[in-house]
């Protein structure tokens, strides 16, 4: 029997962006410090691109998040 692996749902601090991370949190910093400056400025900007890459998965707002 397969054990459910939970994922917690996170919400951005700017913008209410709910999302799910999809590598550990690690990979997701390690990433966004490799982003060029001109990147990293914008918050929505970093997140779509972490969404293109499947590093987090966002959450539509009329959609439930996964339960936690």
């Amino acid at each position: 029997m397969a054990e459910e692996k939970r994922q917690r749902v996170r919400t951005m601090r700017y913008g209410g962006i709910k999302y799910v991370n999809n590598v550990p949190f690690e990979k997701i910093s390690d990433f966004i410090d490799h982003l060029p400056e001109e990147k990293r400025s914008s918050m929505a900007e970093v997140t779509q691109i972490l969404h293109d890459e499947g590093l987090i998965s966002l959450i539509p707002d009329d959609e439930p998040g996964p339960p936690c």
